[in-house]
């Protein structure tokens, strides 16, 4: 009965995977596809982890949880058949849907405390995208602010006319597209991951502020050095940074930022632990 189960459970969240995996692949959502990987990477390894949990038999899912379960799961199915465009937000809700669906039909609403590091991953892989939206005006406004300031510092003859950043020979908007909140969001979803998977007994408010700061600044030095090739009339190098393959790497460095910072943290928390060892 257990390997039954187990085997079910197994071919249904592989599926709820792959289908949420081709959609952003298809639509388009090539940076999201990415992140994608690597969160529910982490949350099979905690699943591994911790893999004989549904063979302790006082562990079982009542009736009504199954059918929550798999009332979740059905509509999670029916609304990816209307997705048709990558800024839908069900895709970024999707993950957490179908991880907390896997869970009510494998231990039930009593047991999901045995899976709460995995749901607040799924949760924090796409849920802060949505629920940030009511935000993005006045993210916005505070990207086109930092890189305005940033050059007006270096000593650039910059303007700001709203969201408007402008040189003397060319000038840029700062869109929702560009403002940073979903490298913001990112990171605020990998901070939570590595919190999880690798504990810091450092302040774990200052991780998820400098996370989240990493994200915003480093777009904006991108949006800053994307008005100085306008006004460069490189055009093609502005393509690049902006809807190419730059604007991919502008991530990686801010991911690669944040993860020397928590490495940091991690070697202190073992010279703390030698120091009060000795």
């Amino acid at each position: 009965m257990f390997k039954r189960k187990l085997f079910g459970l197994i071919i249904i969240a592989t599926a709820l995977v792959t289908l949420n995996m081709t959609l952003l692949w298809k639509l388009g959502d090539i940076a999201h596809f990415w992140m994608s990987i690597v969160f529910w990477s982490a949350v099979g390894s905690l699943l591994w982890d911790k893999q004989d949990i549904l063979k302790e038999s006082e562990i079982k899912s009542d009736l009504l949880s199954r059918v929550a379960g798999t009332l979740l799961i059905v509509f999670i199915l029916f609304k990816s058949a209307g997705v048709s465009t990558k800024y839908d937000p069900f895709l970024r809700l999707a993950p957490f849907l179908s991880g907390l669906g896997l869970s009510l039909l494998a231990v039930g609403f009593q047991h999901l405390k045995l899976y709460w590091r995995e749901l607040v991953i799924l949760f924090f892989h796409g849920t802060p995208s949505v629920l940030t939206l009511p935000l993005m005006d006045f993210i916005t406004s505070l990207t086109a602010k930092f890189a305005y300031y940033s050059l007006w510092y270096i000593g650039f003859n910059v303007t700001r006319d709203g969201n408007y950043v402008a040189l003397p020979t060319g000038r840029v908007v700062v869109n929702g597209g560009c403002s940073g909140i979903e490298a913001m969001n990112y990171l605020l979803g990998l901070a939570v991951v590595c919190l999880l998977m690798f504990p810091t007994k450092q302040n774990k408010a200052l991780v998820i502020g400098v996370a989240v700061m990493c994200g915003f600044i480093i777009n904006a030095f991108r949006v800053a050095g994307m008005a100085l090739l306008v006004a460069s009339h490189r055009l093609d190098l502005f393509k690049y940074w902006h809807e190419g393959e730059g604007s991919l790497v502008v991530g990686m460095i801010a991911v690669i930022l944040f993860g020397i910072f928590y490495q940091f943290m991690l070697k202190r928390d073992s010279k703390l632990s030698q120091s009060s060892g000795n």
